[in-house]
């Protein structure tokens, strides 16, 4: 390679890169399908999605979401506990690795305490590093594997307003797992029907046929279809039917025979899956056992909602109950007579009482969005190239959910310094009042 100039160099690695992508291709569009295992188009679904109805917890549902916070803090306090446990209660004089990561971090996120929020920065810092910490482990738990993407099957189809989940595509089953034979495709539409049939299958209600039924409707199908296909092609071919026409008289035949065996089968199969009798023609999806915390709107509202209180409760800290002279200014209302501007600073006051709710929608749907179009990413280049490409976009989502993580800090951290800082226009009036 040494001897080879740029140019040759660049065309060995530019073919590499295009051997490894037509691999990927290969595998995703042909392989996968071929076996069944193609990679489906996941149910996305913006609130957090229960395990079931009835598990609940003070009357909420628990739900996938919540599971993952309940982790990320059980994360952050062994993190903590690990890095006590490391500097011997912070007394050891020679650091050990995990001593050292924790003062990286910790140290990191004080150095910026200290350059925003001056001599209060140790006030502060308690809270945002705990914010930096534990979002760290929210974000960065939806990219390990099986997050999002292992979980339990549940019948498509099921509508449930109370709760916002509305599941209408799903795919049949092989085992344990779906049965996705076309790539690109993103399931067969669902509704109660569908969702009562698999309920039923999954009660044990519907009788499930021997194997000897299922080759004898495999092969009665594989019969007819032929007929079917030899019928239909003379058709096309003259333009008498369309290709749509062709797709659907022979989807009809599938469902026909595997109704015949199958009790209100939602799909009809083809002769050589339906002579599996880990096929089942009902319609599932996978509800994920754990999915990033961060996705769900509750969370960021949620922490968006404790770092407005703590930003109130720091201004307050610092100025007492002069701090809500901003909001509602009432010496510029008692000073009209000398300084009718003064009005101009009370509507300014009723602004910033908008300005200051409006950091709980900024920071919760900054938050929220950034994290649940990264999961979708992630889904779709999934969906698209199963292979090898995915691990690109998960090195891109590390970067971007640390930078979240650390904006939402920062943010906080800022607001609060703001609300400690003193209010130059009410110096002004005390400067006015002693002149008299």
């Amino acid at each position: 390679m040494s001897n080879l100039t740029a140019l040759q160099r660049g065309a060995i690695i530019f073919g590499i890169l295009v051997v490894v992508m037509g691999l990927c291709f290969w595998i995703t569009f042909t392989v996968l399908p071929a076996t069944g295992s193609s990679v489906a188009l996941p149910v996305i679904v913006v609130p957090g999605e229960p395990y079931n109805e009835q598990f609940t917890l003070l009357g909420l549902m628990w739900t996938n979401t919540l599971t993952a916070m309940l982790l990320a803090d059980i994360m952050v306090l062994i993190f903590v506990a690990l890095a006590w446990r490391s500097s011997k209660g912070w007394t050891a004089k020679v650091p050990g690795r995990f001593q050292v990561l924790a003062e990286v971090v910790g140290g990191f996120m004080y150095g910026q305490s200290k350059n925003i929020a001056g001599k209060n920065a140790s006030r502060i810092f308690p809270l945002v590093g705990t914010i930096f910490v534990f979002l760290l482990a929210v974000n960065w738990m939806k990219l390990l594997p099986g997050i999002e993407s292992v979980g339990a099957m549940h019948c498509a189809g099921h509508s449930n307003p109370e709760i916002g989940i509305s599941i209408t595509a799903g795919h049949p089953k092989v085992g344990d797992r779906l049965l996705v034979t076309q790539p690109l495709f993103s399931g067969y539409a669902a509704d109660e029907d569908d969702y009562h049939a698999c309920e039923l299958y999954k009660e044990g209600e519907t009788p499930k046929p021997t194997q000897e039924a299922l080759n004898a409707a495999a092969d009665l199908l594989a019969e007819e279809e032929a007929a079917l296909r030899t019928e239909l092609t003379a058709q096309l071919n003259a333009g008498e039917i369309t290709q749509a026409e062709f797709d659907s008289q022979i989807a009809a035949l599938r469902l026909e025979v595997t109704e015949s065996v199958w009790e209100h089968a939602s799909v009809g199969f083809p002769a050589e899956i339906l002579r599996d009798k880990n096929a089942v023609p009902y319609l599932f999806v996978v509800t994920p056992y754990v999915r990033g915390g961060s996705t769900d709107l509750n969370l960021t509202i949620g922490l968006a909602l404790i770092s407005f209180f703590a930003i109130q409760v720091y201004g307050v800290w610092a100025q007492g109950p002069a701090y809500f002279i901003k909001f509602i200014n009432l010496p510029a209302l008692g000073n009209l007579s000398k300084k009718p501007l003064g009005a101009v600073d009370f509507i300014v006051g009723v602004f910033e009482i908008v300005s200051e709710f409006g950091k709980i929608i900024s920071l919760s749907f900054r938050l929220f969005g950034n994290m649940f179009a990264g999961g979708i990413l992630l889904a779709v280049m999934s969906f698209l190239v199963a292979f090898f490409l995915p691990g690109v976009f998960i090195g891109l989502e590390i970067i971007v959910t640390t930078i979240q993580a650390y904006v939402f800090a920062i943010l906080t951290l800022v607001f609060s310094a703001q609300a400690m800082e003193g209010h130059h226009g009410d110096e002004e009036h005390h400067d006015e009042a002693h002149a008299h």
